[in-house]
């Protein structure tokens, strides 16, 4: 009996052991290796740019600072002559008295021509009826003597009886001519055009005398010019002429002009 005893309590000591043994395994392992691994630091969120700080107001200037004075200007030196008028300058009532016209040529303001000169026209064929048109060969005039071509257009005095003899010398007088030697293209072109005038045909002058540049008018054809825009009723045609020579003229005929002109233009 007593040795049964013993026996149990034998067993019952290794089995407890083994429990215990059970309870705490040991790893085989090396150290460390079976540690898990660190989490990994969170980066540090973006600083937002500092704000620019408020300039700080000015401090009031206390009583006792020392004021900043600026330096006084220089006076102006006499000694060099500024910008004088002119002598012949008119006077207060004068210049009010001064027309339009008068006035752009005193201050300078008169234009010298109405076209620019990229589109300024050559002198040398005028007319407008061009060979292929039905008018004569350009060089049929061109070497006439200027003198006998002069006469012979100065004495037409009216118009033609034929009417064929009044339709051939319109075609003649419009054709793009060569001015004969020895004559200026500017009084050609005005002979024509006072021909045609006295023969009745208005519009074949207004057109003649359109086909010169403006600025390259004389007196002769802006006479011829301006009958032709009266006899065709073409008043206001007549404008950009009396605007560059209106005002050497004094005749009742151009002041009416003038005037009128300078209603269209709104003065």
């Amino acid at each position: 009996m007593k040795r049964a005893w013993l026996a149990g309590a034998c067993v019952l000591a290794l089995t407890s052991t083994l429990v215990v043994a059970q309870d705490a395994p040991e790893s085989i392992l090396p150290p460390g290796f079976d540690d898990p691994a660190p989490a990994p630091t969170p980066a540090p969120a973006p600083t937002p740019p500092p704000s620019p700080a408020a300039q700080p107001a000015a401090a009031p200037t206390s009583p006792g600072s020392n004021p900043v004075v600026q330096p006084i200007p220089a006076a102006p030196d006499t000694s060099v002559a500024g910008p004088s008028l002119p002598s012949d300058l008119p006077s207060l009532e004068e210049l009010e008295n001064l027309d339009t016209d008068e006035l752009d040529e005193l201050l300078g303001l008169k234009p010298r021509y109405d076209i620019p000169p990229a589109a300024r026209r050559s002198l040398a064929q005028v007319g407008i009826l061009a060979p292929s048109e039905g008018g004569l060969p350009t060089g049929s005039l061109a070497r006439q003597p200027a003198s006998i071509v002069r006469v012979a257009l100065s004495g037409t005095r009216g118009p033609v009886v034929s009417r064929w003899g009044h339709i051939l010398l319109r075609r003649a007088l419009a054709s793009r001519l060569a001015a004969p030697e020895g004559m200026n293209p500017v009084e050609f072109a005005a002979l024509r055009a006072g021909v045609l005038n006295r023969m009745g045909e208005h519009a074949a002058a207004r057109a003649l005398v359109q086909d010169v540049d403006t600025g390259n008018w004389d007196k002769p054809l802006t006479d011829e010019a301006l009958n032709a825009y009266i006899g065709t009723a073409d008043i206001a045609g007549g404008c950009p002429a009396m605007q560059l020579y209106g005002s050497e003229r004094e005749d009742p005929q151009s002041i009416l002009w003038r005037s009128i002109c300078n209603a269209f233009a709104g003065q």
